[in-house]
């Protein structure tokens, strides 16, 4: 008999270890909902990050220039993604 998995919060959702076998699907389902997830929680910072003013980027330690390249960077280029 399978355990239900019941999610309150989809960031701590997984799949029980004695079901991953039973689920094999289900297990990879959850790991690309996580990935995409990742991938657009890194969009709306990076977007958010070129959307600061001038000042709070001098607050934070970086220049326009650098916010505007870090925007800019595909998300693969990401330490994230790899794992």
């Amino acid at each position: 008999m399978r355990t239900p998995v019941t999610c309150y919060d989809s960031s701590s959702c997984a799949v029980p270890a004695s079901d991953k076998r039973d689920w094999p699907l289900a297990s990879l389902l959850w790991h690309w909902i996580r990935r995409v997830k990742h991938q657009v929680q890194l969009r709306r910072e990076r977007t958010q990050l070129q959307e600061l003013s001038d000042h709070q980027l001098r607050d934070i330690g970086l220049t326009r220039q650098q916010a505007n390249r870090e925007a800019r960077r595909p998300f693969w280029d990401d330490i994230g993604w790899r794992r």
